[in-house]
């Protein structure tokens, strides 16, 4: 289930891994989840891209997708004219807010650094440059759009949707990588802080019966989610050849 509709219809517009979502794994628990390990052909330190991969691919935040739903849940319940409900719905997505700020999935990243997906806009206004938290919500592996399906990567997608279809991401993005197979991870971000903060500004409209406020700043939450790309598969740095050093003359 996609957290929101409008996010999902923003990652359901790239190339899906053969139909295969990378949201499945808002319904993993922690401990199920295979960690991302390191190819063991690899004779060099992982670069900083790889990194950055394996730390999205490995922590996407549950509660953040639980509060972005309740929130949803609260504008559909104020529609319906149902202000008890949406309390309640609020009250659980600060909850989930909370649980979020501590569950070690946040990271740390400025505005203009986040990498859009192809064909989405970028914000006309002027983006900050200032590294703050962001909370990812919801995400997917997609094929780079240079995919190219030749017999053998073709053959490898297919066996990479089997280790999906198990959970067993890790293997999935090492199929992958040794084919050669271009993998994103196009992730829907949420500013932490600000995202924090604006609930409890609804929470508080809420109790002031200002639900049409209450709506328009949630509204403005939903608005507020970007979206990060990173490479899933991306290929180990080689390792330098050592140096040999001339004979020295006698």
């Amino acid at each position: 289930m996609k957290v929101v509709k409008g996010i999902a219809t923003t990652l359901l517009g790239t190339t899906l891994l053969a139909g295969i979502v990378y949201a499945q794994q808002m319904q993993t628990a922690p401990s199920q989840a295979a960690p991302l390990q390191a190819a063991p052909q690899q004779a060099a330190l992982p670069t900083a891209q790889q990194k950055d991969a394996a730390h999205d691919l490995r922590k996407m935040s549950a509660d953040g997708a639980n509060a972005f739903r309740d929130m949803h849940r609260a504008r559909v319940a104020i529609f319906d004219a149902d202000p008890a409900a949406a309390k309640k719905l609020i009250a659980s997505a600060r909850e989930a807010l909370a649980k979020a700020r501590t569950d070690s999935t946040a990271f740390q990243k400025a505005e203009a650094d986040l990498k859009m997906p192809n064909g989405l806009k970028k914000e006309p206004a002027p983006v900050s440059t200032q590294p703050i938290a962001w909370l990812p919500i919801d995400g997917q592996l997609t094929l780079d759009e240079d995919f190219v399906a030749t017999p053998a990567k073709a053959a490898a997608v297919a066996e990479a949707n089997k280790s999906l279809e198990k959970g067993n991401r890790a293997e999935a993005l090492e199929k992958l990588r040794v084919a050669d197979v271009k993998v994103m991870f196009a992730m829907a971000v949420a500013p932490l802080d600000k995202t924090v903060a604006e609930v409890d500004q609804v929470a508080k409209l809420m109790d002031e019966g200002k639900y049409y406020e209450a709506n328009a700043v949630m509204k403005k939450v939903e608005e507020g989610v970007r979206y990060d790309v990173v490479v899933a598969t991306a290929q180990p740095a080689k390792a330098d050849a050592p140096k040999t050093e001339a004979p020295k003359q006698k």
